[in-house]
Parts: structure tokens; sequence; C-alpha cells
């Protein structure tokens, strides 16, 4: 089934050619021209992604980042800057934006951003326990014990293979990203996956904790909190960030 995109664009004759570009490549598009009425549709249907410009009348792509984080929407963002803006990308990505592109943005671009953040939100998605009528037994490590080896195996299994693509190799030009970003994605995203759970996130990346710890104080993630089992929690990340 093609995903649904709702693509946020004032100037008619862009939207009109990222309609025809995304359709191309699959993608059932749904345009709105100002914050107010993407906010509208969000509530009215699912969309499975956003493409939001940041410069918009009324409410602007800022507010609608803002809108949405404050309802839980966690629809995945790809937001558009302008050559002279990019400095707004950094702000639309601290907001909740899983990713950003520069106008006038070419099909490859568009296809890499766009699809990574709709493989990361279904990640992410993916991740979240079922409902359970009882608390699930905790081991000593603070890690989940699951009902049987198998159905650990199978999450396991599927999480690595959504993860695998989940990240934007191209920066916004096109040319290969740097190993330091890459990394900080994947630091931010696997402690959102597995809740702030230090001793899991460590783990799964194959890094010591202190070393796990460094690297979040390098990225400026220093606020953690304890849980109830005494295992120190990210208290908040950003995917894709």
């Amino acid at each position: 089934m093609s995903s649904s995109l709702l693509i946020v664009e004032d100037d008619s004759d862009e939207a009109r050619r990222l309609d025809q570009a995304l359709t191309r490549m699959g993608y059932r598009c749904t345009i709105a021209h100002d914050g107010d009425a993407a906010l509208a549709l969000l509530r009215a249907e699912r969309f499975d992604a956003v493409l939001l410009d940041l410069v918009l009348p009324g409410l602007d792509g800022m507010g609608v980042l803002a809108a949405l984080a404050a309802a839980g929407d966690e629809t995945p963002v790809v937001v558009q800057v302008t050559p002279a803006g990019l400095d707004a990308a950094g702000g639309a990505i601290r907001a909740g934006a899983r990713d950003f592109v520069v106008k006038p943005a070419g099909a490859l671009r568009l296809e890499v951003a766009l699809g990574n953040a709709v493989a990361l939100a279904q990640a992410a998605a993916a991740s979240r326990p079922a409902p359970q009528r009882a608390p699930s037994p905790v081991a000593q490590d603070n890690v989940i014990a699951f009902p049987s080896a198998a159905v650990q195996t199978r999450q396991e299994r599927d999480e690595e293979e959504m993860i695998g693509s989940a990240f934007a190799r191209l920066d916004a030009s096109g040319h290969a990203r740097r190993l330091d970003q890459i990394e900080a994605e994947a630091i931010r995203f696997a402690c959102h996956l597995y809740g702030g759970r230090m001793a899991e996130v460590a783990r799964r990346l194959g890094i010591g904790r202190s070393t796990l710890y460094r690297k979040l104080a390098e990225l400026g993630e220093t606020e953690v909190e304890t849980n109830h089992q005494m295992e120190p929690s990210a208290a908040q990340f950003v995917a894709a960030e």
C-alpha cells in the first residue's frame, strides 16, 4: 500500500510540482496551503508523513510543529527551507521534525528524506510494547523479560531490519553525511527506541555505559531521571534529529 503524504506549501506552483513528483514516487498526496489547514487535515485523518514549508501565511511551519508536539501527534515531518533560511532547519529539528530539504528539493533528496522519516516512524511504532494486564518480570540488568525466546528473537529481527534503513545517508546537497552526524542520530534513536534504558541502549549500540554517557554529554543530552528500577533513563530524546 502506498504511503499517504500531506504537502503543506503556500506557493501553488511549487505545491503542484511537489504533488506531481511525489505521486510518481508512489505517494498519495494531499495539499494544504497554510498551517491552520494542515492541522485541520491532521486532526481529521492519518498521514504517514508531512512535507512542511516553514514559511507560511498565518500559522507558520514552526507553529505547526509546536501544535503537533502539544497534541502528541507523532506523524513524521520533513521541513522545507530556503538556502537563505538554513539556520531555521536546526530549530525545526529540535522542535520535532525528522529531517529537512532545501527548496527547490530534487526528486532524489525528497525520496531519501521522506523514505527515512516514514521508516523511522514505523520502527518506533513497532517497538512500542503491547498493553499487558500484569507487569512483566524485570531482569537484574533492567531489561524486560519477554514470555519466550522465540518472541524476543522475532522482535529483535524486525527492529534491526527497520532500523537498518532508518537513517539518511545523504545530506541536503546529496553528498554522504559525516559519521558523527549519523552516530548522533543512532544514539538518540536508540535512547528513544529502548525507552531511555541505558544498559539496553549501550548493549544494542555495542559500547560501554560510560562511553554512552560521555557521548550523550557531548551531544547536550545530559538530563536523566531515575526509573523505579533505579536505572538512569533519558528524560527526553528526539528521534532523527
